[in-house]
């Protein structure tokens, strides 16, 4: 995040530092949206006054499983196009600028399908020890479609703009417990 705001900066002290970059994507615009958009809900009404985004207890997730997402398709569609954009321009310029063995892409559903093989890659790319990694993060997602997460009257105007778009593919199931739309 901020990457394409700082990128010069961000350039400048990534090539003094040699830092390794893992640029962590999410392949469905769709449930990042949800993300983005319950994330901001939450923080607008804390549940005890403070915000959560990856609970570890029941009662958390159990608060966060009941917020709607905003239905605005308008809003919503120019949110895919700007994260779908942002990520070919950060793409473009780790390529351009640390050739394509000087990053690593990780897919969130990638990491989230296979937890242990994609975190064996990064230590690879890191090129530290292999250890075993075990997520303490409750599933506040699981079993929940797309659908569920906006309000009745506008799930047919979402469905329909992102049926009709190059999005279509984020109505489908591309996470365990994630059953689609």
């Amino acid at each position: 995040q901020g990457v394409t705001a700082f990128h010069f900066d961000l350039m400048d002290r990534l090539k003094k530092e040699n830092f390794k970059i893992i640029h962590l994507i999410r392949k469905n615009k769709l449930l990042q949206y949800i993300s983005k958009d319950s994330n901001d809900r939450d923080r607008e009404n804390p549940v005890e006054n403070k915000h959560e985004a990856h609970p570890t207890d029941e009662s958390t997730v159990s608060s966060l499983q009941e917020i709607k997402v905003d239905g605005n398709v308008t809003k919503m569609m120019i949110y895919f196009d700007a994260k779908a954009d942002e990520n070919v321009f950060v793409n473009n310029l780790f390529l351009d600028e640390f050739g394509e063995n000087g990053f690593h892409t990780v897919f969130y559903e990638d990491l989230n399908n296979d937890n242990q093989g994609e975190m064996d890659r990064i230590f690879d790319y890191l090129g530290v020890e292999r250890q075993s990694v075990k997520s303490e993060f409750a599933k506040i997602h699981e079993g929940k479609r797309g659908r569920d997460y906006f309000d009745e009257e506008n799930q047919n105007s979402v469905e329909e703009a992102i049926r009709n778009s190059s999005y279509a593919f984020t109505l489908e199931p591309d996470l365990p417990g994630y059953p689609g739309w």
